[in-house]
């Protein structure tokens, strides 16, 4: 493809060499950033699609996530090199994450215990970091992430988590939090029971969704939609218990996933204890012939082998 200039900076270009993957809102392409002096280096770029330039709302929401991606440094937090316009229509410019998600990592199987546990808790890390981070108001970012799934986690080639898509996010400077109670952004499956009920977001709402992403990594299944409703509720965590039990997953980790998923948000763990006790736990079962100790080698293992990436 020819190189593409970034509007308002004549010396950088992106030649798009690919589709990485589309969405509702656009598509994500592997590019070469070319800079100065022959400066080289392959980044994701997500544009906007052209027939969504004139939604206000939805032309926001990119800009926003690059915005608050940039404010974010952590290791398992994809990061955002700029935002853009390119052939007119807004684009992000992102770190280049080689590797799997989580969604083609289960479909070839169930994860060891000790790696399943150690990729929570540097999900958990992130969380705890965007959650705190200081923003431009001199203030903690209180970021959600508002869309954690299995798709939105990547595992690379050297055993590192990213975690991405903060399309949906909100920080607490956001001025979208009219729109955040009217409408359940997110994914239906992964949402607490509170989202449902379009009741106010907070970081426990991320946390229940790491607990479905545990259940997941750890059977190979997915559990139906839970509901606002506290008995309809119980009977989801019920079959999670069921589930995780007759795969002899350890009574330590299926309390995890259920206290993740627990129906009141003030009962879930914060970021910070969830990321402590998966680590603590993973390095207590000594019994998984990946721990102590080998999550990080699994991880790189199982993902040797795939060549895909995405932003």
């Amino acid at each position: 493809m020819e190189p593409i200039i970034g509007q308002g900076s004549p010396a950088r270009q992106y030649e798009l060499l690919g589709l990485l993957g589309e969405g509702g809102f656009g598509a994500v392409y592997l590019a070469r950033f070319l800079g100065e002096g022959g400066f080289e280096k392959l980044v994701a770029v997500k544009v906007l699609n052209a027939d969504l330039e004139d939604m206000v709302e939805i032309a926001r929401r990119l800009r926003d996530e690059a915005r608050i991606l940039g404010l974010l440094r952590h290791r398992s937090i994809v990061g955002v090199d700029r935002l853009t316009r390119l052939d007119g229509r807004w684009a992000v410019v992102m770190e280049y994450v080689v590797g799997e998600d989580l969604a083609q990592l289960v479909r070839r199987g169930r994860v060891p215990t000790g790696p399943a546990l150690e990729i929570i808790a540097d999900v958990a890390s992130a969380l705890h970091a965007a959650w705190h981070m200081v923003g431009p108001n001199g203030q903690p970012l209180h970021l959600l992430h508002r869309d954690l799934k299995p798709a939105n986690i990547r595992l690379t080639p050297d055993g590192d988590v990213k975690v991405l898509d903060f399309g949906v996010a909100r920080a607490e400077f956001d001025t979208r939090e009219a729109a955040t109670r009217s409408v359940a952004f997110g994914t239906p499956s992964y949402m607490p029971p509170e989202r449902l009920d379009l009741m106010p977001d907070g970081p426990e709402g991320d946390i229940y969704a790491l607990g479905v992403v545990l259940f997941e990594l750890l059977t190979q299944a997915r559990l139906p939609q839970t509901s606002a409703n506290p008995k309809r509720h119980d009977r989801v965590l019920s079959e999670a218990d069921q589930r995780l039990r007759a795969l002899d997953v350890p009574p330590q980790a299926l309390e995890l996933v259920l206290h993740c998923m627990a129906y009141e948000p003030e009962a879930r763990p914060r970021a910070q204890d969830l990321e402590a006790r998966a680590v603590r736990l993973s390095r207590a079962l000594g019994e998984d012939p990946y721990a102590p100790g080998r999550s990080a080698a699994w991880r790189a293992r199982a993902t040797a082998t795939r060549p895909s990436a995405a932003a």
